[in-house]
């Protein structure tokens, strides 16, 4: 087991035995009732009523003990939550072996065999809810267990040979039968965490996939992949509620002569810090900045005008003039410059996708047929 496993799986036998415990208390309180109702006749009354006291006492305090700490499991160390679980359960079956060597010498042979049996029903059911923790299932067993062969063992011939019975049910039987009940209660909690573990882990590494299949590899902004995609789900968007969808294609002027320049190193920081720049500009969650291909760039603009778009590209481009990345080799200025080609329409039926591209690549040509370095705006179809 790993040790987030193993801590995991401790902590639920932990919580689990709490919880066994805190649902075995009310059974306890009935059963010493029954108990002291069944065999009044037999004991004084002072030491009956003394007795169910003590055990009425002890049982209400643990149960105030165990709702104390419930909320504060996980928070706590597991061997204190043992240990003062082990203490409660073993005081508890103190308790109820006094009430047995109280009793026992007292009763006929017939209600001898009734409190037998009521004592055996006491030691299987903390058997049964506490076989989580060895040495609290000992403490919960033994005393009371220890004081039925004591009182079985002095008594006559049956009783001896239910005692001889008793020990080994005890001593033989209940710890390989509880042995193979933990050890399948591991085994069961061990793969349930551990599939737990294995599916949050495949989980972040499907997170981490999914969103590494929507960015670019270089630039860290969206890929063309994702940017088609959020395309078609603004162009339904926008149909739907008869809005302008604006896209702005921007490619780095002379890029080919600057990488030939600087080297392919420096053009790979030059196309990251460009990138890094239109993701900046961008303020609203649904617009979107992405690498279209080569030195090439798009910005998704939802339910923004041609003016508005416009002017995300007017920002752009001053942004671009101020952060001043030089290049010798640029024809229009000795920084690194964009043109931008921005196109609008209001998604209907009779328009698509692959116009609303068109329209904007086509700008983006007008904008270096120009001089590059500019912003020209399609001015075809339905402009918002």
């Amino acid at each position: 087991m790993t040790q987030s496993v193993t801590r995991q799986v401790r902590q639920a036998i932990m919580v689990q035995l709490y919880t066994h415990a805190s649902f075995s208390l009310p059974c306890l309180v009935l059963l010493a009732i029954s108990w002291s109702l069944l065999f009044h006749d037999y004991l004084p009354a002072r030491e009956a009523l003394g007795w169910l006291g003590l055990i009425c006492l002890l049982l209400l305090g643990r149960w105030w003990h165990l709702r104390w700490r419930a909320p504060r499991l996980a928070q706590l160390p597991l061997v204190m939550l043992e240990r003062e679980l082990f203490i409660g359960v073993t005081i508890t079956s103190i308790v109820w072996a006094l009430g047995v060597l109280l009793y026992m010498d007292k009763l006929p042979d017939t209600y001898r065999a009734a409190m037998m049996m009521l004592s055996s029903l006491i030691l299987t059911g903390s058997a049964i809810m506490l076989f989580g923790s060895r040495r609290t299932l000992y403490g919960a067993v033994l005393p009371l267990g220890l004081a039925m062969l004591f009182e079985l063992g002095g008594g006559n011939e049956q009783e001896r040979i239910v005692s001889c019975m008793l020990a080994g049910y005890l001593f033989v039987f209940l710890p390989t039968l509880l042995r193979r009940l933990r050890r399948d209660q591991v085994a069961s909690l061990y793969h349930r965490f551990s599939n737990a573990d294995l599916v949050a882990e495949l989980k972040a590494v499907s997170e981490h996939l999914k969103l590494t299949s929507r960015l670019d590899g270089l630039t860290g902004i969206a890929n063309r992949a994702h940017l088609d995609d959020c395309l078609a789900r603004a162009w339904r968007r926008c149909q739907r509620a008869r809005a302008p969808l604006s896209l702005v294609l921007v490619d780095v002027d002379y890029f080919k002569q600057f990488n030939d320049h600087y080297g392919h190193q420096l053009g790979d920081q030059c196309l990251q810090e460009v990138a890094g720049l239109l993701a900046e500009v961008l303020r609203r969650e649904d617009d979107l900045a992405a690498r279209y291909g080569g030195e090439e760039f798009a910005l998704l603009l939802p339910c923004t005008s041609q003016q508005g778009a416009v002017q995300i590209a007017e920002q752009v481009r001053a942004a671009l003039r101020a952060l001043g990345i030089p290049h010798q080799q640029s024809r229009v200025s000795g920084r690194v410059s964009c043109s931008f080609g921005v196109a609008t329409l209001v998604p209907d039926q009779s328009g698509s996708i692959a116009e609303l591209i068109q329209k904007a690549d086509a700008a983006l040509y007008q904008a270096k047929h120009n001089g590059r370095d500019r912003i020209e705006a399609a001015l075809m179809g339905k402009v918002a």
